[in-house]
């Protein structure tokens, strides 16, 4: 049984393939310092699928190591001598554009089993929007029957109904590291689809004055400065939602393979399981000054709301699906270094493996030689009042 893995955004190195040399364009030292030597404007898109720039086409390159070694090397060893494959892609593209390619490559990987003598089914793990693509690709590879080949899937911290964190890269930009460390980065993160895939659209993401929730896939709820200025686009937004939400969407958006559904997830809850880290400040609810007259929709993100189910970027009400096994490890660490986790890696492997979601406690000299009697993790109950009751 091979396994898949497949990184979340910024997680794929990038190299321009215009100049001879093919330099690293995007890597752990331009997500940290940013871009110091060349423009970190060359990264941006001018249609949301080419490079604006004639004389750069970036390509997803490595994986970034120090995000992802630590999962990878424990699942090499623990399943050894099954495969590990690894799935780099153009995380600023559209997410249906990489689930394509995610379609081709797992068709690639199973011609590969097959030469070696293994039927079995291929297995799936993701971190972040990795999700949001896997949920793409698996529809787009059958719609009828959605885990056919496939084993068993983990979700680790997908960010199904967005971030706020998102929505303020695009208002805002960011200076912890996201986008780089200078505000003209989200001139950058506007001319990429992915983020506005990851718009906030869970239960109060955002609210006006009264407590109302807004929709913010409406271009018309967002921040007038940003929505009428630079290089935002509504159009980006009604397909972010088409892809979020299928036929369910309202504002004119497309997309050509919609996330596969909740109800296809819960369908195959034997095999799916969704974990997360917790006890982290997580932004739950993103206040909005509908009435702000000189800045109508202000996005106040100094106010935000936040609580600890979370892993600092992604809520357990965007990550929960209902009637899917739902896991929430408070020693996890946050959302960009989760794949270090030892813990994560193990439930990751015991998971693959066939076995139940064991609720794993920390062991250490801090710890009680005395072991409780074990338990494990049950699929969610749509309630967001019992999301506590995932936390181990």
């Amino acid at each position: 049984m091979a396994i898949v893995f497949i990184p979340g955004i910024k997680g794929s190195e990038l190299v321009d393939s215009y100049p001879l040399d093919w330099p690293v364009r995007w890597s752990l030292e331009d997500m940290t310092v940013g871009d110091i030597f060349e423009n970190p404007l060359d990264l941006m898109l001018g249609d949301g699928r080419h490079d604006l720039g004639d004389a750069h086409w970036m390509r997803p390159f490595r994986l970034i190591r120090y995000a992802y070694a630590p999962l990878l090397a424990k699942l090499r060893a623990w399943k050894a001598p099954e495969p590990v494959h690894v799935f780099t892609y153009d995380w600023r593209k559209p997410v249906e554009l990489a689930a394509a390619r995610l379609v081709q490559f797992i068709g690639e990987v199973e011609d590969r089993e097959r030469m070696h003598g293994r039927g079995a089914p291929l297995s799936l793990v993701t971190h972040s929007m990795g999700g949001l693509v896997l949920r793409s690709a698996l529809g787009l590879r059958n719609a009828r029957d959605p885990f056919a080949g496939i084993g068993r899937v983990v979700f680790i911290a997908p960010p199904f109904r967005g971030a706020i964190g998102a929505a303020e890269s695009l208002v805002k930009g960011e200076r912890d590291g996201m986008f780089g460390t200078d505000e003209d980065y989200r001139r950058i993160a506007r001319t990429f689809p992915s983020v506005y895939a990851m718009t906030p659209s869970y239960r109060d993401a955002a609210v006006d004055e009264a407590g109302k929730p807004l929709d913010l896939f409406d271009a018309a709820r967002w921040q007038a400065n940003v929505r009428d200025g630079g290089e935002f686009s509504a159009r980006f937004l009604a397909d972010a939602e088409a892809l979020v939400r299928g036929r369910a969407a309202v504002h004119g958006g497309g997309s050509p393979a919609p996330l596969l559904p909740d109800a296809a997830l819960a369908a195959a809850a034997d095999r799916v399981m969704v974990m997360i880290g917790a006890g982290v400040a997580t932004p739950r609810t993103l206040p909005v000054q509908t009435r702000n007259t000189r800045n109508p929709n202000w996005f106040d993100f100094a106010g935000v709301r936040t609580d600890a189910q979370g892993d600092g970027r992604v809520h357990f009400l965007s990550a929960a699906v209902r009637g899917v096994t739902f896991a929430a490890y408070t020693d996890a660490a946050d959302h960009a270094r989760v794949c270090r986790s030892a813990r994560i890696a193990n439930a990751v492997s015991l998971w693959l493996e066939g076995r139940k979601a064991l609720r794993m406690t920390p062991r250490g000299p801090q710890h009680s030689v005395a072991r409780a009697g074990r338990s494990y993790f049950d699929p969610w109950d749509g309630d967001p009042a019992s999301l506590a009751a995932h936390v181990a």
